[in-house]
């Protein structure tokens, strides 16, 4: 398996153990790498949501779990090659519809 980033969305499921495929890929994963890898970001929206929900149990857990795996932190210079990056892919294929920003 290639080693990636997990999305919010597919970490969030992950943690809250309710989907057996994601659960089975992203334990796989997990054994395979050592560790999971998401961004700082995803750190971001996970501790906000289950802030939101007060939910301190929940979010005490997902810390430690989070702090026992690999965590990317995104620089200046991600940020730019990610859009020089994106100009040319879309200077080159057109967007199926338009974009709002």
């Amino acid at each position: 398996m290639v080693k990636c980033i997990l999305d919010t969305d597919i970490l969030s499921e992950y943690l809250k153990g309710h989907h057996p495929n994601v659960i089975t890929k992203a334990s796989r994963y997990a054994k395979e790498h050592g560790v999971v890898s998401f961004t700082s970001l995803t750190v971001y929206e996970i501790v906000y949501g289950l802030a939101l929900k007060s939910a301190a149990s929940h979010l005490t857990k997902a810390l430690a779990w989070l702090n026992q795996n690999e965590e990317i932190t995104s620089t200046s210079a991600d940020y730019l090659a990610a859009g020089r990056i994106k100009a040319t892919a879309r200077s080159r294929v057109p967007p199926l519809s338009s974009p709002i920003a």
